[in-house]
């Protein structure tokens, strides 16, 4: 079997605090956030991962770990089976046209400054060097790919609707040909009608481009259009990866469950609530010993709160792993029958 896309084994990232003078008098090391704790995941080739959680839950920052736009603090990231892990300098510029980003604002990560020709050629003139006509000429291809007129060359941002940015974004990360797009929050800040015409236009271009994604997104609606697979994301951790249709249809870690029976329901009078999850997310600066969703999670038991759950499939599910020491006796307790106090902005049903 041809190894995955993207392969990640224990990929951790701590972001220093600010020592306070005791620490540095006595030289004790400073605090850290725990932002990605200890990640182990896949991409296929031609596949979408769709990566879900709350705010704050470190989807962002594994995303950029997994485009080297972050220095793991440990762990290791395989690109094609080649370890990409340390790559510096020229190699790592070389290997930069495989993977791109796409920003969650497109308003801030588009120079306000620069032309369409330019924003979008950009990524070009870094591994090419083209004369001006050439690179318009090749900008000029790119455009229509992504919905936009070749004719919108001289354009600045400004001059685009939010849809108009998302896609102006997009045709700069396709200008290299990568072979997998993050994209952190594609259909954010953007209406229903505009929602549904780029998610259109990511799957017609995963298509023709033979492209893999990994979709980082709030949007619950817009990872069972476009995902072949999904990621659940809590504190640092993965806590549920596998078929998406079983995910969300189907979850069984409880904050999985949690997750989605804070989306709206098509029939309120169906809600039925039987747990609740409460309480505040725990501090990503002290994380608790055990598993991270103990704090707020209805089934708990002592050593849930003493004992990390390692990720694992469970009997009658073996593509669908789950970190979770009572997956088996949760498994069955539907979404709907949760009460949850999560706050979250998630995408409709």
């Amino acid at each position: 079997m041809s190894p995955a896309l993207v392969e990640a084994h224990g990929l951790v990232k701590h972001f220093p605090l600010g020592r306070s003078l005791a620490d540095a008098i006595s030289r004790k090391p400073g605090e850290v956030i725990h932002a990605v704790d200890g990640v182990s995941l896949e991409i296929n080739d031609g596949e979408t991962l769709g990566l879900i959680g709350e705010s704050g839950s470190g989807k962002t920052t594994l995303g950029w770990l997994l485009a080297k736009l972050h220095m793991p603090t440990a762990g290791r990231i395989r690109f094609a089976g080649q370890d990409i892990t340390d790559l510096t300098g020229r190699d790592l510029l070389a290997w930069r046209r495989n993977v791109q980003v796409v920003f969650q604002d497109p308003v801030g990560s588009l120079d306000p400054r620069l032309r369409v020709w330019q924003i979008v050629g950009e990524p070009i003139q870094a591994q090419e060097h083209l004369s001006r006509a050439e690179l318009k000429s090749r900008v000029a291809e790119i455009l229509p790919m992504v919905g936009l007129p070749g004719g919108s060359l001289d354009q600045y941002p400004h001059e685009f609707s939010g849809g108009g940015r998302q896609r102006l974004s997009l045709a700069r990360a396709l200008s290299v040909r990568p072979k997998l797009l993050i994209l952190d929050e594609p259909t954010s800040a953007l209406d229903v009608a505009v929602q549904a015409q780029v998610l259109n236009n990511l799957v017609a271009l995963q298509q023709d481009l033979q492209l893999s994604y990994l979709v980082i997104t709030h949007n619950v609606a817009a990872v069972r259009y476009v995902a072949d697979r999904v990621a659940v994301m809590y504190h640092g951790l993965i806590a549920e990866v596998g078929p998406a249709k079983e995910v969300l249809e189907h979850p069984i870690h409880p904050y999985t469950k949690a997750l989605l029976a804070a989306l709206p329901a098509p029939d309120p009078r169906r809600r039925r609530a039987r747990y609740r999850i409460s309480g505040e997310v725990p501090t990503l600066v002290h994380p608790p010993p055990g598993c991270r969703f103990a704090p707020r999670c209805p089934f708990v038991i002592d050593r849930c709160r003493s004992e990390a759950p390692a990720l694992r499939a469970i009997p009658g599910r073996p593509e669908q792993l789950v970190a979770c020491h009572r997956a088996e006796e949760v498994e069955d307790v539907p979404p709907e029958q949760l009460l949850t106090g999560i706050a979250l902005a998630v995408g409709g049903p």
